[in-house]
């Protein structure tokens, strides 16, 4: 439950005007735009120093947002185009307004990163819109925001956790109490306190409660220390929870990655080989949409429809390519054989399964022009499931195989909010004092996850809930 304000049991208490909760990107941006913005800052990060960054430093922190084509990206994109994008992927749940909000205010935020002197290079190829990634890539990212922090003058405490909100009696969210290296602590925000703590997938009570019993085993990509307790705080003070609770995003992993704190272990070109299960038999369309729109999607197929473990499998017609490398992080080189019977022995399939599949799939292939930076509508015939692009023959040896397996990356349940970031409580009224950026807002997204929004609505909405933060210390 909260604590009321000036109550006994801390020992010291600490004033600011602007608190944030958590230093990835969401945190980090909203602490650097709440001192840009003049107000002072505490930011307080559970970790230690060596494992702070949320999320974020797991991630390649590739981000997508509305420019014309450039060196970094091939394709265009509209603000309007996200904005499709994010609603249909969502199947229309997504708030309008706070995808709206994001749309529109993406480019800015990675003007502002650039500005902070973020360095970018192209981002994975054949995506569905434009998109950059920091060279750098996440830790990088966070790594330069921690700096610019220091260099303005913000406070970092590490190793502090947030234990309750406090409350004025008005009912005003006061800042927090926190445990940290000196014990409990109370740490009192004038103009607001902004969660940005990640959201549960780290804790596996939460994850099994809302998830389903699958959930225990999942192989947690990112930061161990995104434990819910900034979702449970802000409930247990009339938060109103949002979103989709019972979902989460995932991605198609080397099944032999780390059982926590993976980072970067995914297979991000999928779709130009095909994906068979533990009997070696194809169970979903590898077409179906591009990869930054199905990933998530397919990693939660392998979990649901494969027992958890399959296998992709290319030829060199894909292997050869360039860009191939570019789109895929495994964990150690794929199984390789000249012939597809030596693949089933290495893979522990049935053979005669997996020649059978192979076969009916290159029999099914129909003619037309792959271009993998377009939905081609080269696709199969007469076969179930089919691939409705870029299907090519599996038929040029050696042939690979690699065990992929789904993880999860954050949970999709969170706080409502409105597009200034304040958290709503149960009666839909904005929470005096109370912002969320990044995991902890909800009804962004549901069912699926658009590649690269991420990292990019942390900063969006970082920023916004660290200047309206700001502007209400200011105005007293």
């Amino acid at each position: 439950m909260p604590t009321a304000a000036g109550s006994p049991g801390a020992a010291a208490t600490y004033e600011t005007d602007v608190l944030v909760v958590g230093g990835g990107i969401a945190g980090l941006s909203a602490a650097v735009a709440a001192r840009q913005a003049g107000a002072r800052v505490i930011l307080i990060e559970k970790a230690p120093r060596e494992h702070r960054g949320g999320n974020t430093r797991f991630a390649d922190a590739q981000m997508r947002f509305p420019h014309e084509p450039d060196e970094f990206g091939r394709r265009g994109y509209t603000a309007d185009e996200m904005f499709d994008d994010l609603m249909r992927i969502s199947r229309g749940r997504a708030n309008p307004d706070l995808v709206r909000t994001l749309c529109d205010n993406a480019a800015d935020a990675a003007e502002w990163l650039t500005g902070l002197g973020l360095a970018w290079e192209a981002g994975y190829p054949h995506t569905a819109g434009y998109r950059r990634s920091p060279k750098a890539g996440g830790q990088g990212l966070v790594d330069l925001l921690y700096r610019r922090l220091d260099g303005l003058g913000g406070i970092v405490s590490y190793e502090t956790a947030a234990l309750d909100l406090l409350l004025h009696p008005s009912g005003a969210v006061a800042g927090v109490r926190a445990r940290g290296p000196e014990g409990v602590i109370d740490l009192e925000a004038r103009g607001g306190t902004v969660l940005a703590c990640g959201g549960f997938q780290a804790n596996v009570e939460m994850r099994v409660r809302y998830l389903g019993r699958f959930a225990d085993g999942l192989i947690l990509r990112g930061s161990r220390y995104n434990t819910g307790e900034g979702l449970l705080m802000a409930i247990a003070a009339g938060a109103r929870p949002a979103g989709q609770w019972g979902d989460y995003h995932s991605a198609v992993l080397d099944a032999r990655s780390p059982r926590i704190e993976c980072g970067v272990t995914a297979l991000y070109n999928y779709q130009m080989g095909i994906f068979v299960d533990r009997e070696g038999r194809r169970f979903l369309d590898e077409g179906e949409d591009f990869r930054d729109h199905t990933y998530v999607k397919f990693s939660k197929q392998i979990i649901e429809q494969a027992g958890g473990e399959a296998w992709c499998i290319f030829d060199q017609q894909a292997y050869g390519r360039e860009e191939f490398g570019r789109a895929w992080r495994p964990v150690g080189p794929p199984l390789e054989s000249a012939t597809l019977e030596g693949l089933a022995r290495q893979m522990g399939v049935p053979a005669e399964n997996l020649l059978e599949t192979v076969a009916a799939f290159n029999a099914a292939v129909q003619p037309g022009e792959y271009d993998l930076d377009r939905l081609d509508g080269k696709r199969t015939a007469g076969i179930w499931p089919p691939k409705s692009n870029w299907a090519l023959p599996i038929a040029a040896p050696p042939y690979l195989a690699v065990p992929v397996t789904g993880g999860i990356t954050f949970t999709f349940g969170g706080l409502a909010c409105d597009t200034s970031a304040r958290v709503l409580d149960t009666r839909g009224q904005p929470m005096p004092g109370l912002y969320a950026a990044g995991e902890p807002m909800g009804e962004l997204f549901y069912y699926n996850y658009p590649g690269a929004s991420s990292v990019i609505r942390g900063c969006v909405f970082g920023r916004i809930a660290g200047a309206h933060a700001a502007a209400r210390a200011a105005a007293g």
